[in-house]
């Protein structure tokens, strides 16, 4: 194989048979989180599989059954800051939303491998697939509420699009099952088989028999290993979810997810809990950038707009205190900068999330008084 794409030690890329090749994660230790080198190398190889006519489609996994990717390596961006190197902390997201991008708009099947935990930057490649495999011990989640950053990775669009169930799990970090993932269009099929029974299977399409190309002897395939699971904690919960969380007034609806406090069900008291202690300026974020992406925004509007937010959000005091808390002392006891508010406004006093790009963003920010 010719050296036309940056190879990395821990994103390993192999030729399987008949028009097959993988791309797996190889960085266990930290559940394969992405950095700067990672996300570089990996659109390297995506660009590189997308030209390559003896490619076929494309399978992406990780190296262990634990996780597919746990997220972006926020410590790492967390010591950027604190170093006054944030110039490096932005391009990470530069080249982060760079490759959704290109996953996003790719032409050739991608099958995604969600096995184990899907989370925060790695829910973003798994989203951008238009196959997304999941087993019964998945587990998905956008968990940026507990450190004071917010979902992005394009889930700025993809929570929008699952109306408000979209906006309680950004604003909550709820984890969901396969179960829970699969109901809402997150997952395309759950497979109980492991993974290389699937990948045998995928590997051994006879192309020729599928006039309708490759996207169809993919599915059908596919369609013929799903198994549905039984319902999960996210479909028992509907009924809660849709009184609680309306998405017409960002007040009323932090206060009604919060008061879930004595809910019947552990999930949805975990939610209550997860609300409460996160960060109110990631929840009032989150809830703003639902409003903005209901109005059918592109992938390109999208990862614009977020990689201006990012670049804000990180220098923000809920950022490097919430990272702190969680994953380098670990004491949970995060310091948030505003504990008590009124209103949206009250959140970005001083420091409202201005775009210098995205007009129809500070329309949003001046609506709800958060700019004048």
């Amino acid at each position: 194989m010719s050296n036309d794409y940056i190879k990395h030690p821990d994103v390993l890329v192999e030729s399987l048979k008949n028009g097959w090749w993988s791309v797996r994660l190889n960085r266990p230790k930290s559940l394969h989180a992405l950095d700067e080198q990672i996300v570089t190398a990996l659109y390297s190889t995506f660009e590189y599989l997308h030209q390559n006519d003896l490619v076929k489609a494309i399978w992406f996994d990780s190296t262990t059954p634990k996780a597919f990717c746990a997220g972006g390596d926020v410590r790492k961006l967390r010591q950027l800051v604190l170093e006054d190197q944030l110039e490096q902390a932005k391009q990470f997201f530069k080249q982060e939303y760079a490759l959704d991008r290109l996953l996003h708009h790719y032409a050739k099947p991608l099958v995604v491998w969600g096995e184990g935990y899907v989370m925060g930057g790695g829910l973003g490649l798994f989203m951008a697939a238009p196959f997304r495999l999941v087993t019964p011990h998945s587990r998905l989640a956008m968990p940026e509420i507990n450190i004071g950053l917010y979902p992005d990775v394009g889930a700025t669009r993809f929570l929008a699009d699952r109306g408000t169930i979209g906006l309680f799990i950004g604003l909550t970090g709820s984890i969901m099952t396969a179960a829970g993932a699969y109901s809402i269009g997150w997952a395309t099929h759950v497979c109980e088989q492991g993974r290389d029974i699937v990948l045998n299977h995928l590997t051994s399409i006879r192309w020729k028999d599928y006039s309708a190309g490759d996207f169809r002897a993919i599915d059908d395939t596919l369609n013929s290993l799903h198994r549905p699971l039984a319902a999960g904690p996210l479909q028992n919960s509907l009924d809660v979810i849709h009184s609680v969380c309306r998405g017409q007034d960002f007040i009323q609806d932090y206060q009604s997810i919060c008061g879930l406090g004595n809910a019947r069900s552990d999930w949805l008291r975990q939610a209550s809990e997860n609300l409460s202690n996160g960060s109110p300026t990631t929840a009032a974020l989150t809830w703003l950038l639902w409003q903005w992406a209901k109005q059918n925004r592109s992938w390109n509007e999208v990862f614009s707009l977020e990689e201006e937010i990012s670049g804000w959000k990180i220098q923000h005091a809920d950022f490097i205190e919430g990272v702190r808390a969680r994953l380098v002392d670990k004491d949970l006891q995060p310091d948030w900068q505003k504990k008590s508010f009124q209103n949206l406004a009250d959140l970005f006093k001083d420091n409202p999330p201005f775009s210098e790009s995205v007009d129809s963003w500070n329309a949003l920010l001046r609506q709800y008084g958060i700019l004048k």
